[in-house]
């Protein structure tokens, strides 16, 4: 189960100062008791201090463990008495105020916690039987009804808990969706797979033997040059179809454990598994030779890539380095004339 406890402390203040605000009204209201008006506005006034106190965070509630919230939910167990005995026992108004409790308690304190919250409260409820006959108002049948339908709703919740946290761990593992253009991967996907890459090859300065080859991988950027005239020339469809058409042909000449992503617009990049110096560069090969038929129109010229790459280990050690080289790199062949690029 995710840990709750940030925002608990939070709900508690907001519900007590709740509460607080219906223990006030309810005492303005005509036919409400007065014996113990003492009583019963010293409880309010204890309610919105201490809802208050957790709400802005006086009460460090999130570092504390659940054994300590659930400790905090018994604890108000007696002033609940107090209040239901105050404002009339089992006729009290009090007491619908409790599905607040007990939905913090449902949802927030996890598995037999919940129930042993919960339990406190549907004791605290059956406490006017201490000084009501049980046939009183039908008291008995209030509370077993409460008592009932405290476990359905503790059922209902704690059910709905579980399947929002195993939704939420699936949405966590779960790949990230492709580029919507050319299927690919996009930056994120690469990043993790980069982040996999340099944690399973571990610093090469660190536990090595003087017969170990290393691990190696390259980062390669692609870049389709001068796409922006091609949208101004041929119009942006035909744009799309060199990008397409470029991913394809980058996406054939690889193996199947590298990975691919569009990064920008215009940048595909490779994550290249064991490519050192010379693979990168009969790579960077392959793939301008595999796109020298994208034209972006019949009688068009093919369109030109640059590419660059950044070796691991050699330039960097860490994804951003690994990008912030390639990009170096990328930016320095812009410069040459395509043929050399």
């Amino acid at each position: 189960m995710r840990d709750e406890r940030l925002i608990m402390g939070r709900w508690s203040g907001a519900l007590w100062l709740l509460a607080g605000a219906v223990g006030a009204a309810g005492q303005a209201m005509p036919g409400v008791p007065h014996d113990h008006a003492w009583l019963a506005w010293t409880l309010i006034a204890i309610s919105v201090v201490y809802g208050a106190a957790c709400l802005t965070g006086v009460i460090p509630w999130e570092r504390v463990s659940y054994g300590g919230h659930l400790a905090a939910i018994i604890a108000w167990q007696p002033l609940l008495a107090l209040a239901l005995w105050a404002s009339g026992g089992v006729d009290s108004y009090v007491q619908p105020v409790f599905i607040l409790a007990l939905l913090y308690a449902a949802y927030f304190m996890p598995g037999w916690m919940a129930w042993v919250g919960v339990g406190a409260l549907v004791v605290t409820n059956a406490t006017p039987l201490l000084y009501t006959s049980p046939g009183e108002h039908q008291a008995a049948a209030r509370i077993l009804a409460f008592a009932v339908a405290c476990e359905g709703v503790t059922l209902t919740l704690q059910h709905l808990k579980r399947r929002l946290v195993t939704a939420e761990q699936a949405a966590a593992t779960a790949p990230p969706p492709p580029d919507p253009l050319t299927g690919l991967h996009r930056r994120d996907a690469l990043d993790a797979a980069l982040e996999r890459a340099v944690a399973q090859a571990g610093d090469p300065r660190v536990g090595r033997r003087a017969g170990d080859g290393g691990v190696r991988f390259s980062l390669l950027l692609v870049e389709i040059e001068d796409l922006a005239t091609v949208t101004d020339t041929f119009g942006p469809l035909a744009a799309d179809r060199v990008i397409v058409d470029v991913a394809e042909s980058v996406r054939g000449v690889l193996r199947p454990s590298d990975v691919v992503a569009r990064t920008r617009p215009a940048e595909l990049a490779v994550l290249a598994s064991g490519a050192g110096e010379p693979g990168s560069l009969r790579l960077a090969q392959a793939i301008r030779e595999a796109a020298s038929d994208v034209r972006p129109g019949p009688s068009a010229p093919p369109v030109a890539l640059t590419v660059s790459w950044a070796l691991f280990p050699d330039e960097s050690r860490d994804p951003a380095g690994l990008f912030a080289a390639a990009d170096r790199g990328l930016h320095a062949r812009r410069r040459l004339p395509s043929s050399r690029a």
